[in-house]
């Protein structure tokens, strides 16, 4: 026992210095400030909010725990229900426009002509605004009586439009708005998945005598939807949260209050920040599901495209 004991190696203390410098330590150096970013700015607001939403809490007077009212005050609300149902309008004209646009414009670009670089710089140039700037900048272009665009549809003869002051248009001008500033998001995307593109299959089919059309839908699509897939994701969370255009130009008026709108009228004009709260969770709650949905459909695609 005496000469195992001698031949036991010692145990060596690593100093607090050593201990950051070895493998494991530089791993939580770097984690740590990501990790307090996250708690604070994050799981923390989360957390609230998800405590304030079970509580009757006006801004005036101290939160009461109130269960599950505030969610059963909102299946009851006809204003959030058709807030919600605006919004999922809004999710899939956007999400179908730019998948079109971005596909047609992924296709034009991807072919070699004179000034290429140019034209895909110039596409590129919108997703460079900030979505309040341009939200006024359209605000400014497409006002009734001193606005760029009807200056020239009054000059065509079609006269002013009330693009933002009539509820025939107001949805539909913030929807195009939202589109023209994120449909060049959907046209890289898609031409970085083109230009990755094996060449050998599209050869043969060619040299087979496959139409340009068939290619397409049986080549290019299904090497595509990844992508396509990533894109519905990544919008869907966005537009689900929309609220610079709104406010740049309507304020939520002309019938398009969306879900988002409708909880920063709650929460911070009328300070009902549990019914609010409930409302936020609510909002995240669809979001969750879409994505686990849409992430289980890009899983699959990604296999079957291994």
């Amino acid at each position: 026992m005496s000469n195992m004991a001698a031949t036991a190696a010692p145990v060596v203390k690593r100093t607090f210095k050593q201990a950051l410098a070895s493998e494991s330590g530089v791993k939580w150096v770097y984690l740590i400030p990501l990790l307090v970013f996250l708690s604070v700015f994050m799981l923390y607001p989360t957390f609230y909010c998800l405590v304030m939403s079970f509580c009757d809490y006006v801004l005036k007077s101290p939160p009461e725990f109130c269960g599950l009212e505030n969610y059963r005050d909102l299946l009851q609300d006809t204003d959030f229900w058709q807030a919600l149902g605006r919004t999922a309008y809004v999710l899939v004209i956007c999400i179908s426009v730019e998948l079109i646009l971005g596909m047609v414009f992924a296709l034009l670009l991807n072919r070699n002509f004179v000034g290429q670089n140019i034209v895909r710089g110039l596409c590129f140039l919108p997703l460079l605004i900030s979505p309040l700037a341009m939200s006024l900048m359209w605000n400014y272009m497409l006002h009734v009586q001193f606005g760029v665009v009807n200056e020239f549809t009054d000059w065509l003869g079609l006269g002013r439009f009330e693009w933002f002051s009539s509820k025939e248009y107001a949805l539909y001008t913030i929807m195009f708005i939202s589109i023209w500033q994120w449909t060049p998001f959907s046209i890289f995307i898609l031409l970085a998945g083109l230009r990755g593109m094996p060449k050998d299959q599209f050869e043969a089919a060619s040299v087979d005598g496959a139409r340009p059309f068939f290619i397409f839908r049986k080549l290019t699509l299904p090497m595509l939807k990844p992508l396509i897939i990533i894109i519905i994701l990544l919008r869907t969370m966005w537009l689900i949260r929309i609220f610079d255009p709104l406010y740049g130009t309507t304020r939520g008026g002309m019938e398009t209050e969306i879900l988002d709108w409708m909880v920063y009228r709650i929460s911070f004009v009328f300070f009902d920040i549990g019914r609010g709260s409930a409302m936020a969770m609510f909002s995240l709650y669809m979001t969750i599901i879409v994505c686990a949905i849409m992430y289980r459909q890009l899983i699959k695609a990604m296999d079957a495209n291994a």
